[in-house]
């Protein structure tokens, strides 16, 4: 595990984006286990409003999961914006990311939305729940079949639901999504949808990074797949879901490493970061 050290907003943040954005290159494909696999990516443009991002897959591969972030440079903007929406298309043809601004932000940022993208898997689906609207956690499961990608989507927040919870279960049976309530807010009528990218393959595990709980401005970890694995799907999490802290990267770091980002200008207790991977052979 490769652990990037907490950082507060301002240059050390601006570094930090940097050193989290290695290989944000175009995309392309690239030698990987499973054979095909690609990450594709796609920017926004740069102003100040929020955004909604749509990346699509080369012909002949479906999308298998995906993530977004906040695109370098960064520092002025941490811990205000939050992903409320990370969303595998149900045709397989791409993956989209959204980013709101939960509290005013006068500067202009863009918004990057990845995807997996490989040779359809036998049985491979896109399955989705959504919950009761005012409930927090949503579940969805793959049934027989394998988790191999994640999403998430808050819908009718506004900003005022951040999405701080993307998590494919440890046995890859299941996707649990959470939206939480940004403190000093009051929505009405909003719902949170978790997706799960399933297919009926072997050989696929979840791997899990976190750091040790803290409280500071913004964090980053990141971690690898094993060896002869690569990058199906991912997410991310914060813990515990106060709504001061915002996920503002989800990210595959080529196609062996994910890495998270969350970030607060609140003054929450000590907090935890979760980077989760699906990793293929």
């Amino acid at each position: 595990m490769k652990l990037i050290e907490s950082m507060r907003a301002g240059v050390a943040a601006a570094v930090l984006v940097g050193a989290v954005g290695i290989g944000l290159g175009p995309a392309g494909p690239a030698a990987a286990d499973p054979p095909g696999l690609v990450r594709v990516g796609a920017t926004s443009a740069s102003t100040s409003a929020d955004k909604n991002m749509t990346v699509s897959c080369p012909a002949g591969t479906v999308v298998t999961g995906g993530g977004g972030y906040l695109t370098a440079p960064a520092g002025s903007h941490l811990g205000l914006l939050s992903l409320d929406r990370l969303e595998p298309l149900n045709n397989g043809s791409g993956f989209v990311a959204r980013m709101r601004e939960v509290h005013p932000d006068a500067g202009n940022w863009a918004l990057t939305a990845e995807a997996m993208c490989a040779p359809a898997p036998p049985g491979w689906d896109v399955v989705s729940f959504t919950q009761a609207p005012n409930t927090q956690v949503a579940t969805v499961s793959c049934g027989n079949k394998t988790v191999i990608g994640a999403g998430g989507r808050i819908n009718d927040g506004f900003g005022d639901v951040v999405l701080d919870h993307v998590v494919p279960s440890a046995g890859l049976t299941s996707v649990t999504v959470r939206g939480t309530v940004v403190p000093g807010t009051a929505p009405v009528g909003w719902s949170v949808t978790a997706f799960a990218v399933c297919a009926t393959v072997t050989g696929v595990q979840r791997v899990s990074f976190a750091n040790p709980p803290s409280a500071p401005g913004s964090k980053s970890i990141s971690g690898d797949c094993p060896a002869g694995t690569a990058l199906y799907g991912l997410g991310g999490a914060v813990s515990p879901g106060s709504g001061q802290v915002y996920l503002d990267l989800v990210h595959a770091i080529g196609t062996d490493t994910v890495a998270t980002r969350a970030s607060t200008v609140g003054a929450p207790l000590p907090w935890t970061l979760f980077a989760y991977g699906i990793c293929a052979s």
